[in-house]
């Protein structure tokens, strides 16, 4: 059996690096995998091209999913997202017609989900998505796509709940599959001296840096010995800079910029950090995390986590593996990080129970295999 997966920018470095997890536990069971981006070359000749050429072969279907695209939402900004990947989308159902796809997976229930929604249509064959956080509450032309999609995978179980709210009549179509990471072989080295943090996100506002920095400060006058390496880029990038020396964090707290995926992982395998942390904000509806495969993989590798309860981040951490506070609380932030600061016995409990927990329930085996099952039923 041959998958068509969509992503949106994967394989382009530091673009959804949990795919190459998932993808690989998948590729254990189907004959072939084809990866195409959603996002990539939109308006290259060679997508227009393999465009028009579906367009003159199937003049009414075309039509009619883009009348679909174009008075299905009723949103402008939806609207226009979706005829930006128009041109893709028939390109794509040409590809996955000439590579003999048996079935279309798409990765974020947004622009990836048009252009499988739309290959599908155009190809005569099935299609289904993976939903994450942010794309469900977009609501991108949502009950179009769940007319004809074979199912709906949710990343937590609160995403599960707030799709099937979102759609009516899809509970059956909807279910619950964690994203799975590669467990290594050995926790991580436990060694002495100061506490070594990694924070691995994207420099935006929902991260909530600017309270991670804020407890950072409130560490450092507590007189805590202490390393913070932030790993991504983004817009906040000379904002954080700023803050950091203002905070007098500079000899403390590094911006690495962005680091390639298997170096991060070899750092934490290799004992390079205490704690994972990740001070991300919320606003309850739209701007908070799903459950970050940045977190995943600390734990897999025995690093246990201080989170904020953001979004389905409390699915992961309990107080067995790891510490969740309140989202914006930067004092309760820096409470949670003196303790397993003083306390390593207590760290190397959270962590070899985070390494069990992940193993159990995240293990990319089990994951995958649960996806591929869904997909072949299809």
């Amino acid at each position: 059996m041959t998958l068509a997966v969509i992503s949106s920018r994967y394989p382009h470095p530091g673009h959804e690096a949990f795919l190459k997890a998932e993808l690989g536990g998948l590729a254990r069971h189907f004959d072939r995998i084809v990866v195409l981006p959603a996002r990539e070359a939109l308006f290259a000749p060679q997508t227009l091209l393999e465009a028009l050429r579906v367009a003159c072969a199937h003049p009414r279907k075309t039509l009619r999913v883009l009348a679909t695209l174009l008075f299905g939402s009723g949103r402008p900004r939806i609207v226009a997202k979706n005829l930006a990947v128009f041109p893709k989308a028939l390109a794509v159902s040409r590809i996955v017609g000439r590579e003999r796809v048996d079935h279309i997976h798409a990765y974020w229930l947004s622009a990836p989900a048009t252009v499988a929604y739309v290959a599908a249509a155009l190809a005569g064959i099935p299609w289904s998505s993976s939903a994450h956080r942010w794309d469900i509450y977009e609501r991108n032309l949502l009950p179009a796509k769940a007319r004809t999609a074979r199912f709906f995978r949710t990343i937590s179980e609160r995403g599960r709940r707030d799709l099937t709210t979102a759609i009516e009549g899809v509970v059956d179509k909807v279910a619950h599959v964690k994203l799975g990471v590669e467990m290594p072989n050995e926790a991580a080295r436990v060694t002495a001296g100061g506490l070594r943090m990694l924070c691995a996100a994207n420099l935006i506002e929902q991260k909530g840096h600017a309270v991670l920095l804020e407890a950072l400060a409130t560490l450092a006058r507590r007189g805590i010995d202490f390393r913070c390496d932030i790993a991504g880029s983004g817009p906040l990038r000379e904002k954080l800079a700023s803050r950091i020396e203002e905070l007098g964090l500079s000899n403390r707290v590094a911006l690495l910029g962005r680091v390639a995926h298997e170096t991060l992982l070899e750092r934490l395998r290799g004992g390079a950090y205490d704690l994972a942390v990740l001070a991300s904000r919320s606003d309850g509806r739209i701007n908070m995390e799903g459950i970050p495969v940045a977190l995943i993989e600390a734990m897999a590798a025995g690093v246990p986590c201080v989170a904020t309860r953001s979004g389905s981040i409390c699915e992961l951490i309990d107080d067995r593996t790891g510490v969740a506070v309140p989202v914006d609380d930067a004092a309760a932030f820096a409470s949670a990080l003196e303790r397993l600061a003083r306390d390593p016995a207590e760290r190397r409990r959270l962590g070899e129970n985070a390494r069990e927990r992940v193993a159990r329930d995240f293990n990319i085996d089990r994951t995958a295999a649960q996806l591929a099952r869904l997909i072949r039923a299809s």
